[in-house]
């Protein structure tokens, strides 16, 4: 059992996105509502075994400069957490992210998550596989954000829904005025449901909603991104079917040989979901992965932290950097490293 402070740096402006506070909401209420009741909440940094940034948008900046200047992960940096939902993860701190890239994995200080909204398509909820669906497999999203993407497009189109929608996609995502979301929203889930499979490739991140979507609607995810490491627990081999990008190519005769499987595979994947993402149990398994990592931990994070800045130097990390003492810049007014 685990004593835990949960915190959001976006809780401290005034003026800030009611978005990004989102993850903290959620998680708030799912620690409130946990189906467990295994681990409890304090507002005490002394007393907690761990103190969890629970972080959504870009406010706390893309390399969480303002986690890591905040008192609680100055003071009490060995028990301090982060969940990050960003697709462009670099784990200078210790924590759970939703699209964990291989090269950043360690199983003493990173674990994989997933996507949270608080805004989530209601129009996904389980639906039963019809004995004949339309499709075999479905797609709606953007293809520039990822080459694989553009894979899809060459399916064909008597088999598979694929509909490249662009910057509308992003557009009903954050809700912008001018787009009808619940259209595309309506749209989208309803694709999904008249399918056999949903394809979920990878896009700017390696991780994508997409996935968590499909088993929530109790649809086999077929997850295209070879450098995504997926989240322990779930028994994705009897919940999913994993093809490789190169591979994606052959995707009709790797779905037509599985269609036979394709309720079973979905109706585990909304069982795996029940069981590790559902609003009940999402806070508990969150918090079992931060007390697993701290259990293992072999370093202070004093040490293991600045080892990590050494990922700086990978290609289109330090543009990034840049990038981000800008936008911290414009909008605290401060330089934050």
């Amino acid at each position: 059992m685990a004593k835990v402070l949960l915190y959001s740096t976006s809780l401290e402006f005034r003026d800030g996105d009611p978005w990004e506070k989102g993850a903290y909401k959620l998680f708030l209420e799912s620690a409130r509502n946990c189906r467990f009741g295994r681990h409890t909440l304090t507002g005490d940094p002394d007393e907690a075994d761990v103190i969890l940034f629970a972080e959504l948008g870009g406010g706390y900046g893309l390399f969480a400069e303002l986690v890591r200047h905040h008192p609680f992960y100055k003071r009490y940096r060995d028990k301090c957490f982060l969940f990050d939902a960003s697709d462009y993860a670099l784990p200078l701190v210790p924590g759970v992210y939703a699209s964990l890239r291989q090269r950043y994995y360690d199983p003493a200080r990173t674990r994989t998550g997933y996507y949270l909204r608080t805004d989530e398509n209601p129009y996904i909820e389980p639906r039963p596989l019809p004995e004949e669906p339309a499709y075999l497999g479905c797609f709606i999203g953007t293809f520039s954000n990822h080459p694989v993407r553009s894979y899809l497009g060459k399916l064909p189109a008597n088999e598979f829904l694929v509909e490249d929608m662009g910057k509308i996609s992003l557009k009903a995502l954050v809700g912008e005025p001018g787009v009808d979301r619940n259209r595309f929203w309506s749209h989208y889930a309803d694709g999904m449901a008249a399918s056999a499979f949903s394809l979920c490739p990878r896009g700017l991140g390696p991780g994508s909603v997409r996935l968590f979507e499909s088993m929530r609607m109790g649809r086999c995810p077929v997850i295209l991104a070879d450098e995504w490491v997926f989240p322990q627990r779930v028994d994705w081999t009897a919940c999913s079917l994993i093809v490789a990008e190169n591979d994606a190519g052959r995707l009709p005769e790797i779905l037509r040989s599985n269609r036979h499987r394709a309720a079973e595979l979905g109706q585990r994947a909304r069982q795996e979901w029940e069981r590790y993402y559902a609003p009940d149990v999402r806070f508990h398994w969150l918090v079992e992965d931060c007390v697993e990592m701290r259990a293992a931990r072999r370093l202070p994070e004093a040490i293991a932290g600045r080892l990590a800045w050494r990922h700086l130097l990978r290609r289109g990390n330090l543009r990034r950097y840049l990038t981000s003492k800008k936008a911290m810049y414009r909008r605290h007014g401060r330089i934050l490293l």
